[in-house]
């Protein structure tokens, strides 16, 4: 068995934003791979299936994105998954847009939902890394926060829907060749080229009320 989670932060008013680019991904994967619809389990939404005669579980935690780690660990232990046959998807300001990276271990990066997986998870896991960009001081005045908690504009979409796609790729990849092979054929691509800066005139943005336990 193996686990493959996306993150995000559930709710319709996190629906499409940068920040659930995990979660976006994760359901590019299930639609694609014909994976039944979510259940309940735990702190997760889960959907349990095979691809390629893997045994796979898709998560989605409902936790928010702070208490991650919470819920990744709730199923790497009922499932007994070790850390190297988990995949994590998630956002990260570090690549552009459209691009992917694949890697076992690392730091955080300022990632909540990375760090709390962290320190619940004993071992390492792999983390598939789905380029959102930086935030453009000049329009974002809050930082990152506004930056990441905004929704995806109409002008990042073809990109971004095409990333998912990719991701989507890249975790079938993940299960059938291994995460080195896959490696091969995420890391070493070309950068995609820059696009515009998120203008603010229609730019959504929203704070996160996230628990705090």
């Amino acid at each position: 068995m193996q686990l493959i989670v996306g993150l995000g932060n559930p709710g319709r008013e996190y629906e499409a934003t940068r920040h659930n680019a995990g979660f976006l991904a994760l359901d590019r994967l299930a639609e694609r791979q014909g994976f039944d619809r979510p259940t309940h389990f735990k702190s997760s939404q889960i959907s349990k299936g095979s691809i390629e005669g893997i045994k796979v579980v898709l998560a989605w935690p409902q936790t928010y994105m702070n208490l991650s780690g919470q819920a990744v660990q709730e199923l790497a232990s009922f499932y007994k998954i070790p850390g190297h046959d988990i995949l994590v998807m998630h956002d990260e300001m570090d690549l552009p847009p459209g691009r992917l990276k694949l890697d076992l271990g690392g730091g955080a990066a300022g990632h909540n939902g990375l760090t709390s997986i962290m320190r619940h998870l004993p071992d390492e896991f792999c983390r598939l890394r789905i380029g959102i960009g930086r935030p453009p001081k000049e329009f974002f005045t809050n930082g990152s926060a506004d930056y990441v908690l905004g929704r995806f504009l109409d002008l990042e979409w073809p990109e971004v829907d095409k990333s998912f796609d990719e991701a989507a790729v890249a975790a079938v990849d993940w299960l059938t060749l291994g995460l080195t092979k896959t490696q091969i054929k995420i890391n070493r691509r070309k950068k995609a080229p820059k696009s515009k800066p998120p203008q603010e005139d229609g730019t959504e943005t929203i704070d996160a009320k996230e628990p705090s336990q």
